[in-house]
């Protein structure tokens, strides 16, 4: 693995983030050349697949429901350690640390853009399920429905998850490693944000909800593409799950009626 040196086209070249990579290099760090790519990416999305499977092939081989309870907790979580431990390890082993790789830091205009990012997502996102509805009628969310049938210290573990545990675990693949991935691959900013949208729309596994599901992808890699900072993503990414989190947990303990 080559060093890069500091060359005035350093920052132009680098597939994490370009502005992270200047101040490391004002800071006299000498960066490497980092060698992930979409092979990696692959892996993340894969191994993820594979394990949230036997995952839940193991609790039911033990008489425990995937989808309830504690078993629900275990095999949604099971994936994570693919989504967001292959990027972080592979940024370790091939580049700089997924912290200078994929921007996992922000300035506060960063953060600010996204959380205006989020207001945005989940406006874009609401004026797609209220057209979609018009066809097919109303739409719900798988973790929405799960939820239903929770309670107690579950049901706010598992919405703990929704809220935190997903926007930095997505992120960190979807907007982290991916994005970064397809930059690399010289492909320009507005199709990495476009295909990572749409790679992170179908891994949902959630047909209903893909156009929204997209759509909130895009304004997440936009953010992304803008700030070169998968953190600014992921506080878009809270935005957009907080809302809806707090409804399920209300719904789920009937201090709000719930939507047919």
């Amino acid at each position: 693995m080559s060093e890069m040196t500091n060359s005035p086209e350093g920052p132009a070249v680098y597939p994490g983030a370009p502005w992270a990579f200047r101040r490391a290099q004002a800071h006299g760090r000498q960066l490497r050349e980092p060698a992930w790519g979409m092979g990696d990416a692959i892996i993340t999305f894969i191994g993820a697949a594979v394990l949230g499977v036997a995952t839940s092939l193991i609790l039911v081989k033990s008489f425990i429901d995937p989808l309830n309870g504690w078993g629900l907790i275990v095999s949604s979580s099971a994936p994570w350690l693919m989504l967001a431990g292959w990027p972080i390890y592979t940024a370790w082993r091939k580049g700089n640390g997924a912290r200078l790789d994929f921007g996992l830091l922000a300035t506060r205009k960063h953060l600010r853009l996204g959380f205006v990012g989020g207001l945005v997502a989940i406006g874009f996102g609401g004026l797609i399920g209220i057209a979609q509805q018009q066809f097919t009628g109303p739409i719900s969310s798988a973790a929405g429905e799960i939820a239903k049938n929770q309670s107690g210290l579950v049901l706010f573990v598992f919405a703990f998850l929704i809220m935190f545990g997903a926007p930095i675990v997505e992120e960190l693949a979807f907007r982290g490693l991916l994005f970064s991935a397809l930059m690399k691959a010289h492909l320009s900013g507005i199709v990495s944000v476009i295909l990572s949208a749409l790679i992170f729309s179908l891994f949902h596994f959630e047909p209903t909800r893909i156009l929204i599901l997209f759509a909130i992808g895009l304004v997440l890699g936009e953010v992304r593409r803008r700030t070169g900072s998968t953190l600014a993503a992921m506080v878009t990414h809270f935005v957009i799950n907080t809302p809806a989190t707090i409804g399920i947990v209300l719904m789920s303990l009937d201090l709000i009626p719930s939507v047919p």
